[in-house]
This record gives structure tokens, sequence and C-alpha cells, in this order.
């Protein structure tokens, strides 16, 4: 579960990419979700670029993958 809002802000990168966010998230600290790891919000994949914890949440900063992203299922 997560509380899911509108936010922008600006990652840039050492070899010249710029990627800009366009949620962010507030998860429970249990929560398993790691960096760089992927998440779905209905039916949109996005990437963690950033979290902060805090004393009893997280934050999670996300960019929303291109629309033809799939994600491969293990069987």
């Amino acid at each position: 579960m997560a509380d899911v809002q509108p936010y922008r802000k600006s990652f840039s990168f050492e070899d010249g990419y710029i990627l800009e966010t366009t949620y962010r998230a507030f998860c429970p600290l249990e929560s398993l979700l790691q960096l760089n790891g992927y998440v779905r919000i209905g039916k949109d994949i996005f990437i963690i670029l950033d979290i902060k914890e805090w004393s009893d949440y997280m934050e999670l900063y996300l960019y929303r993958c291109k629309a033809d992203f799939a994600l491969e299922v293990e069987k």
C-alpha cells in the first residue's frame, strides 16, 4: 500500500541523461521496495529513482517507464 501523489523532481546522471520524476509515493518502512526496483500502479510501470527513509515511512521518487515497457514474469 502507498499514498501516491503527483510530484516533479529532476535527476541528472554523469553521462548527460536527465530524468524527471512525475510521482512520489509514501510507503511503510517495512516495504520490500528497493532503489532501481519497479512498481506497477494501475496500468503504468515506474522505476524507483530515489528512496528517502524517514522515522516512520519511506518516500519513493518514481519515473514512469515508456508505455511499451514490459516486465518479464518468472513462471
